[in-house]
């Protein structure tokens, strides 16, 4: 049996307040939504690099809505021509991120996304003598179950006993 853990990433906070005030007949498109898979990040350091360049699109979403609202507010034209053209620069900028996001991973600002670790790795701190006895203990069951059986579950536990 595997063991799936869901997160839902909210890609946009704007967009999550948008869905909150939707009309019904948003609600009713969205029931013939389908979800599938886009991407599959094979490794830690893809899986690193792909959070850590929803994090920079994301970063510079957020500057862009910074900076148009000191925009709306600001009276001064010079500054207000200033902070246009700093917009400008990111909106472009943000566009050419978001449609290299795409092209690498399918992933769009303009949408919601759910992740699914199907596998995970976890780690602790030890002392070199427990680091030694987890590791005999790793080698000696090799996912084998007290009762001998091979472990099904994808568990693999040092704190298993026999019955």
């Amino acid at each position: 049996m595997n063991i799936k853990i869901i997160f839902t990433i909210s890609i946009s906070w704007v967009m999550c307040l948008q869905s909150l005030f939707a009309d019904e007949s948003a609600e009713k498109a969205n029931e013939d939504l389908v979800l599938v898979k886009v991407a599959t990040l094979n490794t830690i350091d893809a899986n690193k690099e792909f959070q850590k360049n929803v994090q920079l699109v994301q970063q510079q979403r957020a500057l862009a809505a910074r900076i148009l609202s000191k925009m709306e507010i600001t009276k001064d034209k010079s500054e207000k021509a200033e902070l246009n053209s700093q917009f400008t620069a990111l909106q472009q900028k943000l566009n050419e991120n978001n449609q290299l996001m795409f092209k690498t991973y399918g992933f769009s600002l303009n949408r919601n996304y759910v992740l699914t670790v199907e596998k995970s790795h976890i780690h602790m701190w030890v002392t070199k003598d427990e680091a030694e006895a987890i590791s005999e203990k790793l080698q000696s069951g090799s996912g084998q179950q007290s009762d001998g059986k091979k472990d099904t579950q994808g568990f693999r536990s040092l704190f298993k006993r026999g019955k």
